[in-house]
């Protein structure tokens, strides 16, 4: 059996080239990564398999005008169509670039998505946009390297990386089986996914119910309920460090609690700083002996300066940056995660306290060790509101719907609020213990340590299901031949 990954940008990388993953499908086969990631993040992973897994390049690829028009239209055209609570803000967040190119191409897909606002015309705007692909320039190479290596599946690590999209349709026209995975329990509402597979892997009962409603043309059959590998690391006990280690090497207090500060994006949260500064002011008033101490991750993808004068202005704030590598600044597809960055993650959570954030998915890492989140929801005092960014409004985006219901967070509607914020969930951290398990069983497939082993086996299945529609058809053929 062979297994060939694509992986198109680093949001693959953490979920399954730093887990046990690759050694699974080694088990059952060989392994070939199909990749466009920097030469230097590749290195480490390649001395671990010890040359048992093959590595290649993707043929970097200009998406075309057609291209991008219709695969854009396709994300209007979802939004337009299922009017989700929320769906008008998404609408707003997506606007044409910079550039007369960008913005007729723009207003083009908007307005075709617009037209094609139903499940059959979406579907057809599907079918359109992988033609456009398929008759590109570039095809025959991706399709000269798969019928090179013939591999019994591809699999996609990101379903909404554009570049993935040649591969994925020349393996569909070349009758191989292809899966793809929705990498984050927010995506299936933002739009109709880049890349269209055969098969598709999700997180939990809750995603796949958002998928075949997005997707009705998709049988409940082709949905792989798995969970989410980013989890798994949780449970490596070899990967965490005694409290003492990691507060001697973050240069932290042992006898005082710690509020972690995970920064969103600055298009998600373009005041995060002003928010640090919040935090920052509002422990000051605790006495020194007893204040808690804050830890400051920043976004992996966010390079901005945008928090040097709060950390000048505020030294006790100690800042863990995530081990990422850059390939270009201020896009995700242009970041790699270093394999020592799970660590420092697994640790991070382990050893702090507390999170607060802006509405981000850090709030479930920390849940995982059943440990309170924070968010902020309200909007800073320094915040230009004429900018067209309001807090109140990301919370209003589909995906938080099961965080209003479930209440799994506590919440600081003004900057007044933090300090006692803090010290309700330090003293009682278990308040909402069982809400944050609820919230987590309804995102990801349980045991969560297993989602690796289960993504596997579903692609082995894939594989099976494949060889025995091929029996299946094997008489039909033969009879039409001896009839002939």
């Amino acid at each position: 059996m062979k297994f060939l990954l694509v992986i198109p940008d680093g949001v693959g990388v953490r979920n399954f080239l730093c887990t046990n993953f690759i050694d699974l499908l080694l088990k059952s086969g060989d392994v070939v990564i199909w990749h466009a990631l920097p030469e230097i993040s590749i290195e480490s992973h390649r001395s671990r398999w010890n040359g048992r897994v093959y590595w290649h390049a993707l043929p970097r690829v200009r998406e075309g005008l057609v291209e991008r028009t219709l695969r854009r239209a396709k994300l209007y055209a979802q939004i337009y169509w299922k009017k989700d609570q929320g769906n008008d803000l998404m609408l707003e967040r997506m606007r044409p670039g910079r550039g007369w190119i960008n913005r007729s191409t723009g207003c083009a897909a908007r307005f075709l998505g617009f037209l094609s606002a139903g499940p059959r015309r979406i579907v057809w705007l599907d079918r359109l946009h992988a033609l456009s692909v398929a008759y590109g320039s570039h095809q025959a190479e991706f399709e000269r390297f798969l019928n090179h290596e013939r591999p019994d599946v591809v699999f996609c690590t990101h379903q909404r990386a554009s570049s993935a999209v040649p591969a994925v349709v020349a393996a569909r026209g070349l009758k191989i089986p292809t899966a793809t995975f929705v990498y984050s329990w927010d995506n299936l509402p933002k739009g109709r996914m880049a890349v269209r597979a055969d098969h598709f892997i999700v997180w939990s009962d809750h995603m796949k119910n958002q998928l075949l409603s997005y997707y009705p043309e998709v049988s409940a059959d082709c949905v792989w309920v798995v969970g989410t590998p980013q989890f798994e690391h949780y449970f490596d006990d070899a990967l965490s460090v005694s409290r003492e280690e990691f507060f001697r090497r973050a240069g932290l207090d042992c006898s005082r609690p710690v509020v972690c500060f995970s920064g969103d994006d600055v298009t998600t949260s373009p005041y995060d700083a002003n928010y640090l500064a919040d935090l920052a002011e509002s422990l000051r008033k605790a006495p020194g002996h007893e204040r808690p101490q804050i830890l400051f991750r920043r976004c992996p993808v966010d390079a901005s300066k945008r928090y040097q004068s709060v950390l000048t202005k505020y030294p006790e704030i100690v800042v863990s940056d995530p081990l990422w590598i850059s390939d270009h600044a201020g896009d995700w597809s242009g970041v790699i995660p270093l394999v020592e960055d799970v660590a420092l993650l697994v640790n991070v959570v382990r050893h702090c306290d507390v999170v607060v954030n802006v509405g981000s998915t850090m709030a479930m890492d920390f849940a995982i060790l059943d440990k309170p989140g924070i968010y902020l929801a309200y909007n800073p005092r320094d915040a230009d509101m004429n900018k067209g960014w309001n807090v109140h409004d990301l919370y209003r985006l589909p995906h938080f719907r099961s965080v209003h219901e479930l209440q799994p967070v506590h919440w600081a509607y003004e900057a007044e609020d933090l300090a006692a914020a803090i010290t309700q969930v330090l003293s009682n951290p278990q308040e909402k213990s069982r809400a944050r398990g609820l919230w987590l069983n309804k995102h990801a497939k349980h045991p969560l340590d297993q989602a690796s082993e289960r993504c596997y086996e579903a692609l082995c299945e894939i594989v099976e299901m494949s060889d025995a529609s091929t029996i299946n058809l094997a008489p039909t053929y033969s009879m039409m031949e001896s009839s002939t």
